[in-house]
């Protein structure tokens, strides 16, 4: 009798994210493992809003809630790197509080419309300030609508184009590397 080959488990990785389109992401990035067989499942949950710190204590109250919080092998939070002095003005730390419940920030430059910039052919090193990333998103693809759905990212990307950005943001590449599929 042939044995059939036992199938690994699938590491478990939660990612807290702000909204639907960084959700959308996390999705995009789900695919992308799938199609290179990595074993790894990426859990997000969706703060639906608010600042940095706002997203992290979202992501501390969902795991506290969870029963599955210590089967996960990292605890992320992806969180707008625009956002940061913002953050700091209004004294709301979210890089304390994460350090202090165990959880890893993961910062998008500047957000995902500048990150979705770089991820076409020959903008990989193009930096963007937040408030002319949608504008300049546009140019280059002008039928983006907010939020994208992970399909409309597979249709547009692929981890060829995350690999080649990631080599000039570190952020993206810890990303990368935590889901398995770095380069």
């Amino acid at each position: 009798m042939q044995r059939s080959r036992a199938v690994p488990a699938r590491t478990p990785v939660f990612i807290a994210v702000e909204g639907p389109s960084d959700e959308a992401f996390v999705k995009f990035l789900q695919g992308l493992c799938d199609e290179e067989r990595v074993h790894v499942h990426l859990s997000a949950s969706v703060a639906h809003g608010g600042d940095s710190l706002a997203v992290v204590e979202h992501a501390m109250r969902y795991l506290a809630r969870s029963s599955a919080r210590n089967q996960f092998s990292r605890k992320l939070v992806l969180l707008d790197a625009d956002r940061i002095d913002q953050d700091r003005k209004a004294k709301r730390d979210a890089a304390s509080a994460a350090k202090r419940s165990g959880l890893e920030l993961v910062y998008v430059q500047p957000n995902l419309e500048g990150l979705l910039i770089r991820l076409h052919p020959e903008h990989e090193r193009r930096q963007v300030v937040a408030r002319d990333a949608m504008r300049e998103l546009r140019k280059i693809w002008p039928e983006y609508r907010k939020p994208p759905t992970a399909v409309r990212l597979r249709r547009r990307f692929g981890l060829d184009d995350l690999r080649r950005a990631a080599l000039h943001d570190g952020e993206l590449a810890k990303l990368l590397r935590i889901a398995g599929v770095s380069a």
